[in-house]
């Protein structure tokens, strides 16, 4: 994992890791929180931040998840993800929104 990756190969990667992994571990839908791909209001997922995985994922899949996810939420936040559309995505949860995760 490479500190020069960019947001575009930053969301690739981690949408990669979300399927493999099966995340979220927690199934809770976020109703009425729009995903800007797809427009689907019941399909995203909020991803269960690195401190909840800790020991849970394997090591190596751990410390790639815990690196994309502060690469991702530098600015603050969350991620989600859109089920539907399989889309990694940073919520903004005071606002109720769902943004691409590389913006």
């Amino acid at each position: 994992m490479s500190r020069d990756m960019d947001g575009r190969q930053a969301t690739e990667a981690i949408k990669r890791l979300i399927i493999e992994c099966e995340l979220p571990r927690t199934e809770m839908a976020l109703f009425g929180v729009l995903c800007p791909y797809c427009g689907k209001t019941d399909r995203i997922r909020r991803l269960e931040p690195p401190s909840d995985l800790e020991g849970v994922l394997r090591a190596a899949d751990f410390n790639v998840y815990k690196e994309l996810w502060h690469l991702l939420v530098a600015n603050g936040g969350e991620l989600g993800f859109c089920r539907f559309c399989l889309t990694p995505l940073r919520l903004n949860m005071d606002e109720g929104l769902a943004l691409p995760a590389c913006e």
